[in-house]
């Protein structure tokens, strides 16, 4: 079998060209029709519905409900005529608003009640056995875990890859930060019909810059409430916890393959957030699986070998489709293949650049703190923290002049930013703290965690700050990330207040999961600044809401270390690993 890789950009076959229905074929071969589903509501959702020949008859099916329309071609008619030629039925879905389906297009807010009514449609069709299975990426993987939680009764299991879902600590704000991206994507689904590469209508290096955040939406021009909410919801309000459950994963016992790739900057947290739930709470804990590989968040479905500047290696490129049909072939027909015996852990190993199969995630059997130190012209990383000179280092932070995240707008949404983060180091408004050349293997598996002694003499400001594999050659390359609104250190509901000038104020910073292994003669770098544009919105350095700001403040942040100070990162490892195993 031959895993798709399609060509996505710069003039080739877009994500989001549209396929034109119809297959027609003769009496008794494969099929594809369109229909209305009826939603609980009386509104109708589009679908079309691709079924093998009629011999094969009754299949199970496989739902995609998705905002990028239901014939899009790659990921609906590609994935249909794959799964159909497997006999299954193949059912996408346009979502509410989107498409050809009636209602009004409001992300996120409808789909646990129609995903759930469109798997319980497909399960009573007379070509249907009854078992459903759903997949998706993304906002596709979204839909299934708000269907999962209304516990549809045909339901048989779940392909997940990077879904959203772990709302305001992940998308759209990420701990009190705006990914700006969203600008792209309302864009992207601003109007029922995609429109074929609508997204290179604009400069969106210029329109990125647009202050306020707010006024995006002249040059959006959305149909729908979808930009307006993003804009007014920007804390832990009622309306993103109605959309997270915590509370319900006890009562999903559905199986389910969890794709994801280290490097997504979309959707890491939410994928591991689903499954790391399922793995504590549900009753289906020993029927998850967990993928995941060196992938950005489109490659996570359709994974090749290298991600940006690096080359990972030929066993980088996984067979996605036959991990998903090897999934749905065990838990819909029945069939004997052995997943259920599969490791329920593969995880690619930047630094040995292998597949590993532990028995948990996360591998760690401990912790290593390192702290901050050194003097205004170095930072160290050092394990007694007692080395410090001036206890304390600073930076200007320019929101005119923004730290770059390295992404070629014109290619979103193939969000493939550079790794190697040397010449970003470089620059006067990044501190580095570098730790001494390893003379052992370290492998940090899990959610490190970064802990800042730090002011600002502004009110407000963002603390950006990334986990780098310091090579022999100078290299600085990117392990892991994180970010936190300063005025949200207490709570993602309300905000702190404003910083005092000269008060020095301590930030959880909460890094994205990572399994990683340092290599004998590397050293771990940490590096904290205030911007990472233009992924994520600017902070103007101003109390309120972060959309509404139009006049930029120069802000001088500093980073307090040495005795008496927390300033540190919290690393879980591996335990006596040594470089073979």
């Amino acid at each position: 079998m031959t895993a798709r890789n399609p060509i996505l950009v710069n003039g080739n076959r877009t994500l989001f060209d549209q396929q034109v229905v119809g297959d027609p074929t003769p009496p008794g071969e494969p099929t594809v029709f369109e229909t209305g589903i009826p939603m609980r509501d009386g509104v109708e959702l589009a679908a079309t519905v691709w079924l093998p020949s009629a011999a094969a008859l009754p299949v199970p099916a496989i739902v995609s409900v998705t905002p990028y329309d239901k014939d899009n071609s790659v990921f609906s008619a590609e994935e249909a005529k794959f799964y159909r030629g497997n006999e299954y039925a193949y059912v996408s879905v346009d979502t509410r608003g989107r498409g050809k389906s009636e209602g009004v297009w409001e992300a996120f807010v409808h789909d646990a009640e129609d995903t759930h009514d469109v798997i319980e449609w497909a399960g009573t069709q007379d070509w249907s056995t009854g078992a459903v299975g759903t997949t998706g990426l993304s906002y596709m993987g979204w839909v299934q875990w708000a269907a999962a939680s209304q516990r549809p009764a045909h339901l048989r299991c779940m392909v997940s890859t990077s879904a959203a879902g772990r709302w305001q600590q992940e998308i759209p704000y990420l701990n009190g930060v705006f990914q700006l991206y969203f600008g792209w994507w309302v864009y992207l689904v601003r109007r029922r019909i995609a429109e074929a590469h609508g997204l290179e209508q604009h400069d969106w290096d210029a329109v990125l810059r647009t202050l306020p955040v707010r006024a995006l939406g002249e040059v959006i021009n959305p149909t729908g409430p979808t930009w307006e909410m993003l804009m007014t919801h920007d804390t832990m309000d009622d309306l993103w916890r109605s959309l997270r459950f915590e509370d319900l994963y006890s009562t999903i016992d559905v199986p389910c393959l969890h794709v994801t790739g280290w490097y997504d900057l979309e959707d890491l947290l939410g994928a591991f957030h689903h499954y790391e739930h399922m793995m504590a709470d549900s009753p289906a804990a020993d029927r998850q699986r967990l993928l995941v590989g060196p992938w950005s968040h489109v490659k996570s479905r359709f994974p090749d070998r290298r991600y940006a500047d690096i080359d990972f290696g030929a066993d980088a490129a996984v067979d996605m489709d036959a991990e998903h049909l090897r999934w749905f072939d065990y838990w819909l027909k029945g069939i004997d293949n052995g997943a259920a015996e599969d490791p329920p852990v593969s995880l690619f190993e930047p630094g040995h650049n292998r597949w590993r199969t532990p028995a948990a995630w996360p591998t760690s059997t401990g912790t290593r703190t390192l702290h901050f130190g050194g003097d205004a012209v170095a930072g160290t990383l050092r394990v007694d923290g007692a080395d410090s000179v001036c206890g304390a280092r600073s930076f200007t932070y320019d929101p005119a002049d923004p730290m770059p995240t390295g992404l070629d707008v014109r290619n979103y949404p193939v969000e493939d930013v550079p790794l190697d983060q040397t010449a970003n180091e470089g620059r006067a408004d990044v501190l580095t703290y570098t730790g001494e050349v390893l003379d052992d293997a370290l492998t940090v598996s899990g959610w490190p965690r970064v802990h800042l002694s730090a002011s600002s003499d502004r009110e407000d400001t963002d603390w950006h700050v990334k986990i780098t594999d310091v090579h022999p050659d100078g290299r600085s390359v990117k392990v892991t990330q994180g970010c936190l609104r300063a005025c949200h250190r207490e709570s993602l509901e309300t905000t702190s207040g404003p910083m005092v000038a000269g008060t020095v104020y301590e930030f959880d910073v909460e890094m994205w999961p990572t399994h990683h292994v340092f290599l004998p003669g590397h050293r771990i770098r940490v590096s904290v600044t205030s911007s990472d544009f233009p992924w994520f919105a600017r902070n103007l350095n101003q109390m309120g809401p972060v959309v509404e700001h139009a006049e930029p403040l120069i802000a001088v942040n500093t980073v307090h270390h040495g005795p008496g100070t927390l300033s540190r990162v919290v690393l879980p490892v591996e335990e006596g690993r040594t470089v073979e195993g």
